[in-house]
């Protein structure tokens, strides 16, 4: 007895389905497996690293933050009061920080008297 067409498009659904639930089974548990294996990559590679490799490294982001804090802490001032400034708010710094920024509002205004723009 022959099918219907209807019957066979539905026929070719189920197996489609079926076809790509299996594939998803089967790239579930391979992504698994790959997962798995590099977790025991940076194992071993954790293993290997020394602790005094560790201790250097330490040492050379310590530097780091040592030499740019300044920066780092310059860059966080000037978008804070960037910040306040496009909300209309003043910016409350410290005796220091107001110094600076007096010192950088002086020279842009005599150098915009000059009509220069560097300084």
């Amino acid at each position: 007895m022959p099918c219907s067409a209807l019957e066979r498009c539905v026929d070719e659904e189920h197996r489609h389905m079926r076809r790509l639930a299996s594939y998803r089974k089967y790239r579930r548990s391979h992504l698994e497996v790959s997962r798995q294996k590099g977790r025991e990559r940076m194992a071993r590679l954790r293993a290997k690293q020394t602790e005094e490799q560790r201790q250097k490294h330490r040492e050379a982001q310590q530097r780091y933050r040592e030499k740019y804090r300044e920066t780092i802490a310059h860059r966080a001032r000037r978008a804070l009061v960037k910040k306040n400034a496009a909300a209309g708010k003043e910016t409350k710094l410290r005796p220091k920080a107001r110094q600076y920024w007096s010192d950088i509002e002086l020279m842009t205004s005599e150098s915009e008297s000059e009509g220069g723009d560097e300084w």
